[in-house]
């Protein structure tokens, strides 16, 4: 079964491992190699199970089903697992690796469109404008990760919001239907790129409110 370990603790002595089967069933933890057991075992991972650690916090773990994507949060006193696919920082990186892509394939797309002078790339508007494009895209997600930049995740979610209307907007104008793969796979990015910039929002608030709490 896929397995994953995360730490409690910035010394890494905490060990917390959680491993699944097929769509999160036959899901187990074990702590410092110790497993644990739930305290509601009548409940299904998608309702939320509640496991009680030697030291008496709780760690919780859910399978968010109604969200888009669907992902596991897991928590440890009500707070995201550090590491976990929820926590703020991941949420960033998360953010930062789905910009990179869109950049990356933007560049690489408008390189081959003009410097192979390809026809269909060049009519679908496919060129020195991509590629520009990109490199905003790689540098938006540099700054929305390394610097906790939420302005620049906001610049980007806006430009893939205004893309995507009008990509949706030119197929209908040409009573063409918009490919329902190319949809989701657009709503992925934005989802994506919005949580992003929900979380450099909180860790630049919580950086603001440890510095005044120190000074």
């Amino acid at each position: 079964m896929p397995s994953k370990t995360f730490y409690l603790d910035d010394a890494r002595t905490e060990p917390l491992t959680a491993s699944w089967g097929f769509l999160f069933r036959n899901f187990t933890v074990s702590y410092a190699g110790n497993a644990l057991e739930p305290t509601n075992p009548e409940a299904t991972i998608a309702q939320g199970r509640q496991y009680r650690l030697p030291d008496g916090r709780i760690f919780s773990a859910q399978h968010k089903q109604n969200s888009y994507p669907q992902e596991m949060e897991l928590l440890i006193e009500g707070q995201p697992v550090p590491g976990s696919g929820t926590h703020p920082q991941e949420r960033i990186k998360q953010a930062w690796y789905a910009l990179l892509f869109i950049g990356v394939m933007s560049i690489g797309f408008g390189l081959w469109a003009e410097l192979g002078q390809v026809a269909v790339l060049l009519q679908n508007s496919i060129g020195w404008g991509s590629f520009g494009e990109g490199i905003i895209f790689v540098a938006l997600g540099w700054l929305g990760y390394y610097r906790r930049s939420a302005l620049a995740l906001t610049i980007a979610l806006v430009i893939l919001v205004v893309e995507s209307l009008l990509s949706i907007g030119s197929s209908l104008a040409m009573a063409q239907s918009a490919a329902l793969g190319g949809v989701v796979i657009r709503l992925f990015f934005c989802l994506t790129v919005y949580r992003g910039m929900k979380a450099a929002r909180l860790l630049r608030a919580e950086d603001i409110t440890l510095t005044n709490s120190s000074t």
